[in-house]
């Protein structure tokens, strides 16, 4: 049997590009071929030769069979056992069907010796096809460039067939499972059907008493079973044939579609090349035409110089004899010759006027042919780039020339339409004094008429048809010079128009870019071939087993051919030194880690006067009690001995990567393993060294003595964990992608494994992202306004960038990689503007901080003072509107960023159609909307506006609106406050400075809108009339919080009381209304009208401080002295009570029940007033008590009369007196 390649599991690709052969690749490709000869040589024989044996076998078998019908019929004239001829007639068919089964089995061999003929011309003629290749330059040479529209149909039908030939393919592939089944069913069949015969011929021989015919049938029966055996074996044959068969034309159609395509890339590369062929000699001839046009110019250029200078001679020329003429006019004195003269000296003034016009008309004649000239430079260009095959940076830096040639043609179209403007004017001027030329014919005819000398009359007649032939002349050079002009305009206008055309085409082109999708090859065949390699992977095993032994000869075979050579101990003797080197650096690296490391750990703890550990400590422990040191700095304490320890750990297995790149770099080992497993060292490598990092930073082991100390309360162990499954999770995805790539896997399995290396990544990224706060401590103190600003952006930003990422995720999983990127670079573009304006801000703050600081020291103003605070106050201002101006700049510039990407990306007609067709409905919208507003409101004096302007200062006015507020507060919390100014002050100065830019911030708006200020008389009296009806309180209140605001007889922070007895402190004084707070902390909102026409009472103007008076009343017969100096004392000894004015004792009166006095004292404010009655009344009476003064409090003696002027009854009488008694002292105590 011949030896059947199995299935490939390989996958071509597609070709379509630009391909490189090499000579060793034809060589491989030879040899391969040669392997598959001597395969097919050896099978064919094997076939042929069990051809010519079934031959043999069915001559044989033939002459049996016509043996038997022989004796069939002697047996049946003997009148044999029916029973025995039955079992003959069944050997009979047998051996026919016996027949048969080798006519096909000679056929499947026959069919074999075909397919494995057939696979060896599809390899041969790989072979030819690479030996094509690498010819191409030569036949690109001998190939006419006018061929590339036949091998460009040559491509499309070769495209055609190789779809044909994946259909093939597949169709082999259900052939190959048919038979793989077939063949599993036909053993069982044959089996079954075996057993099935030998019942049924044990049955023949049941009622045979007959020992001899016993014996002849059962020879017969053995017989039977011995042909149906050999056909059932040729049938098992017959399909294991056919299966190989069916193998090695699957091998055929693999390799007639590698033919295919790479035949497909050969015709793509030869029709790209004929068309590069056919570009250049087209350029060339362009090259040609463009040379000659430039010969051409400097021909004219040569020539036009030639009538330049002539031009410039004639002009000298008239201008010499202008001034002889002039000269003859000084000296003349009769009035027919000075007549003469003047027309003379004007008509050499002409002269010289047409001499410049005919410089101008050259001039533009050689402008024209340089602007001729730059548009085919310009055409060239263009088409030059636009046929090479062009990368996004080369389509972006062509994209900034065009911009810029279409900006240098828009401004010279704009140049020369204004010479044109010029050359019609004063060509209508010349046309009128052409015609005041022909006019004054008449009237110098008129003159000569009494002149006597006739020759000056005949001169200053040819004078005046000289002058308007001169006059016609300069007409037609400014006709001529117009029509250079416009030539030229059309040129400028040519060229414009043609840098837009190729601007748009740049556009479409790098939004194709954009836009171009790779088709991903994931399928479900995909997972079957990986379900099917998994079942076989117990082969993969003996594969590996045999390319093993296979490698181990070889180098076996290497060593006895390369030992007697001298490169090869050389090499062996570098791979020793190599070897001993990263042995002995190695020990020396762990031993000079730990020396470091015991060095630090034992400087840290004599630093700060701590024992030495003993020398067996572990270096671990004695790193972690350094951790505890906190005097010595972070690089010693924490960073080396850190970055010493991972040194450490890692060492070993970066050594054997370095080991592993110079073993096969010295013995050239292109063994595909060896290549896998020098991959893998190495990203263990990457890996060992990275997780060392891992551990010495966010490790949870460590507590809160991390390398990274900043991040050791940001949930360490949900960081470690993230990080750490990330590393373990690129180390097994990597590794196995590198060796599927190395053993050339399926291209779609290792596209499939980097999706879910992908997938895997955002899940993981997308897990440690759900800790925002790790976020947030990354960024800087949220500290101040902006820092809280940007606190708040990041928080409400934040799902949005989630958002994004997976958005990138998906776009590239469709296939848009280059869109991905476009987003993503559009990312990090923001980042580094951001980034860009941050180091900027912190670096003009610096600044500021230093000149601040400088000017504070060269005035010479202490720390501390009020005057630093002043300076401060007036400084801060530079640097909140430096903080907000760079932060707009940079929204803008990153709003423009994205606003670019997202018009080149969605406005193109390379996206996709429902990306088109939603960005076209969105455009609509917008051109109606922007239609409306650009709808015109024409005013009666011819001026008018659109909404967009109304729009567009309303929102002008709503910032200035909002800066005068922000103002506002600036100035009364950071100016004001700091200069100390009162509180009433800070807001009136405040809010005028707030109406007034308001007040501009309305007419700037009402200017940009376009209304004219007149035009607001007839809104000013409707204003008027609805100030006379329904806003007359309205205005008055407006009206008399300005008069409050200038008049000033209430400020903010005053205690007002109303005429209602309302009383508190001024809040704030606004527009329309005053708000007040009493002293139960209620708010009282109040028409400032009211203050302006009822009487106020303002106890803390025009000064705040306010006398406040405390009564207390003595017992009679209480040291009055006493009672002064106590009271004086105790107001000197309070601090709210003002040193001067001085407090004063006044003896009020002798009262009916007590000594009254009076303390009055002066206290800074209402408030402080109020307070300080209540502690001078503690006061009092604590020290009253200390001196046993007595506070007196009202009594009243009773003396009751003996005589009644009645007679009352005992009874009755106490009765009487004792309610006099009660009622009296209930008065007293009322009163």
């Amino acid at each position: 049997m011949a030896q059947t390649p199995e299935k490939k599991s390989d996958e071509v690709k597609s070709a379509e590009i630009g391909i490189t052969v090499k000579s060793e690749d034809v060589e491989k490709a030879r040899l391969k071929a040669k392997e598959i000869k001597a395969i097919v040589d050896k099978s064919v024989k094997e076939n042929e030769s069990l051809i010519s044996d079934l031959q043999r076998d069915r001559d044989t078998t033939i002459v049996y069979l016509k043996k038997l019908q022989q004796d069939k019929k002697t047996y049946q004239t003997e009148g044999e056992n029916p029973k025995f001829l039955q079992l003959l007639d069944k050997e009979i068919d047998i051996i026919k069907e016996k027949l048969n089964v080798s006519d096909e089995q000679i056929e499947t061999y026959e069919d074999q010796i075909t397919a494995l003929q057939n696979q060896l011309k599809a390899y041969t003629d790989q072979v030819a096809l690479l030996e094509t290749i690498a010819k191409l330059e030569e036949i690109i040479a001998v190939t006419p460039f006018d061929q590339a529209l036949v091998v460009k149909k040559e491509l499309d039908i070769a495209k055609g067939y190789i779809a044909t030939v994946h259909a093939s393919l597949k169709e082999r592939d259900t052939i190959v499972s048919f038979f793989t089944h077939e063949l599993e069913d036909v053993k069982v069949r044959v089996s079954d059907r075996e057993k099935d015969l030998i019942k049924d011929l044990e049955l023949q021989k049941k009622d045979i008493s007959d020992e001899e015919l016993l014996k002849k049938i059962q020879e017969k029966i053995d017989s039977i079973i011995v042909w149906r055996k050999a056909i059932g074996a040729q049938w098992i044959v017959i399909f294991k044939t056919r299966l190989g068969t069916a193998k090695v034309r699957y091998d055929q159609i693999i390799q007639i579609l590698k033919n295919a395509e790479l035949n497909i890339a050969f015709l793509a590369e030869k029709a790209n090349r004929l068309e590069e062929k056919l570009r250049s000699e087209e350029l060339k001839k362009k090259q040609a035409e463009l040379e000659a046009a430039k010969r051409a110019e400097e021909v004219n250029q040569k020539i036009a110089e030639m009538r330049r200078a002539e031009a410039e001679k004639a002009l000298q020329e008239a201008i010499r004899k202008a001034e002889e003429v002039a000269q003859k006019q000084m000296v003349t004195t009769s009035p027919e010759k000075k007549r003469v003269l003047e027309l003379e000296a004007e008509l050499h003034k002409q002269t010289g006027l047409v001499a410049r016009k005919k410089d101008e008309l050259i001039t533009e004649g050689e402008q024209r042919y340089k602007d001729a000239t730059e548009y085919k430079e310009l055409e060239a260009d263009i088409e030059f780039f636009l046929e090479r095959r062009m990368t996004a940076s080369v389509i972006d830096e062509f994209l900034r020339k065009t911009e810029s040639d279409i900006q240098r043609f828009s401004n010279a179209i704009t140049v020369i339409e204004s010479l044109i403007t010029s050359v019609k004017r004063e060509e209508k001027l010349f046309l009128d004094n052409l015609k005041n030329a022909q006019e004054e014919i008449s009237k110098i005819e008129k003159e000569i008429a009494v002149f006597e000398n006739k020759e000056l009359a005949r001169q200053i007649k040819e004078y005046a048809h000289q002058k308007i032939e001169i006059h016609e002349e300069l007409t037609k050079l400014l006709s001529a010079i117009l029509d250079r002009l416009h030539e030229r305009l059309e040129i400028k206008n040519n060229a414009l128009a043609l840098s837009n055309r190729t601007r748009e085409k740049l556009i479409t082109m790098r939004a194709a870019n954009i836009w171009a999708r790779i088709e991903s090859n994931i399928s479900t065949e995909t997972f079957k071939t990986i379900y099917k390699d998994l079942i076989q992977s117990r082969l993969l095993f003996d594969t590996f087993y045999n390319t093993a032994q296979n490698a181990v000869k070889n180098f076996i075979l290497y060593l006895d051919t390369e030992k007697k050579t001298v490169s090869f101990w050389i090499r062996l003797c570098g791979l020793l030194v190599i070897l001993a080197g990263l042995y002995f650096s190695k020990r020396f690296l762990c031993m000079w880690c730990t020396s470091k490391i015991e060095e630090s750990y034992e400087a840290t703890h004599a630093e700060n006067g701590s024992d030495v550990l003993a020398a067996g400590d572990e270096i671990t422990s004695k790193i972690e009690e350094s951790y505890k040191v906190t005097d010595i700095s972070y690089y010693k304490s924490r960073l080396l001995p850190s970055l010493l320890l991972i040194m450490k750990k890692s060492i070993g297995a970066f050594w054997i990567a370095i080991l592993s790149f110079s073993l096969t770099s010295l013995f050239h080992i292109r063994v595909p393993w060896v290549t896998a497993t020098v991959y893998i060292l190495t990203y263990f490598a990457v890996y060992k060294i990275l997780k060392s990092f891992l551990i010495e930073s966010f490790g949870p082991e460590k507590g809160d003595k991390k390398l990274v100390t900043s991040l050791a309360y940001v949930s360490p162990t949900h960081l470690y964990r993230s990080l750490n499954i990330m590393l373990l999770f690129s180390l097994i995805s990597l590794s196995a992608i590198t060796v599927l790539t190395v053993f050339e896997y399926r291209n779609d399995v290792i596209k499939l494994l980097w999706f879910v290396y992908r997938l895997g990544m955002l899940i993981l990224l997308l897990w440690l992202a759900t800790q925002r706060t790790f976020i947030l401590k990354l960024l800087p103190s949220g500290e101040g306004k902006l820092g809280k600003f940007i606190h708040r952006v990041i928080v409400i930003i934040y799902p949005i960038f989630i958002t994004f990422v997976i958005s990138l995720f998906a776009i590239r999983s469709l296939g848009y990689s280059v869109l991905t990127y476009a987003l993503l670079k559009t990312c990090i573009k923001s980042f580094i503007v951001a980034f860009i304006v941050f180091l900027v801000w912190k670096y003009l703050q610096h600044r500021l901080d230093y000149i601040r600081d400088a000017r504070l020291r060269k005035k010479m103003i202490q720390k501390g003072t009020s005057e630093e605070k002043k300076f401060h106050a007036i400084t801060s201002v530079y640097s909140v509107s430096c903080k907000y101006a760079i932060s707009l700049i940079a929204a803008i510039i990153i709003i423009r960023v994205w606003v670019r990407t997202f018009y080149d990306a969605l406005g193109s007609p390379a996206a996709p159609y429902l990306v088109q067709k939603i960005f076209g409905q969105i455009g609509a919208v917008l051109g109606t909307l922007r239609s409306g507003l650009s709808y015109r409101f024409v005013f009666e004096d011819g001026k008018y506006t659109t909404p967009i302007k109304i729009i567009v200062a309303f929102a002008i006015f709503l910032v200035f609106f909002f800066i005068a507020r922000y103002i506002k507060k600036l100035l009364e919390e950071r100016v004001f406050y700091k200069l100390r100014l009162e509180r009433g002050a800070r807001q009136t100065f405040s809010s005028l400075i707030r109406y007034v830019i308001v007040g501009i911030a309305a007419l700037i708006g009402l200017n940009l809108a376009g209304i004219p200020l007149k035009s607001l008389t007839i809104f000013a009296g409707a204003f008027g009339i609805g100030i006379g009806f329904g806003m007359q309180n309205i205005i008055s209140n407006f009206v008399s919080g300005i008069i409050l605001l200038f008049e000033r007889p209430m400020r903010v922070g005053d205690v007002v009381i109303l005429d209602d007895g309302t009383g508190g402190t001024i809040e704030s004084i606004n527009a329309r209304s005053t708000t007040l707070t009493t002293p139960d902390g209620v708010t009282i909102t109040v028409p400032n009208a009211k203050f302006i026409e009822n009487r106020i009472t303002n106890w803390t103007l025009p000064t705040p401080l306010m006398r406040g008076c405390v009564k207390v009343g003595v017992a009679y017969g209480s040291d009055t002295g006493l009672v002064k100096q106590c009271l004086l004392e105790i107001a000197k000894q309070n601090p709210n009570v003002k040193v001067y004015p001085e407090p004063v004792v006044r003896f009020a009166e002798f009262g009916e029940n007590a000594l009254r006095f009076e303390l009055y004292f002066w206290a800074d404010d209402p408030g402080k007033r109020w307070f300080t009655m209540s502690e001078l009344n503690f006061a009092i009476d604590k020290v009253f008590k200390q001196n046993n003064i007595e506070i007196a409090f009202p009594q009243h003696d009773i003396h009751i009369r003996s005589i009644v002027p009645f007679p009352v009854p005992d009874k009755d009488k106490k009765e009487i007196v004792t309610a006099d008694i009660e009622n009296i002292v209930y008065k007293r105590n009322n009163a």
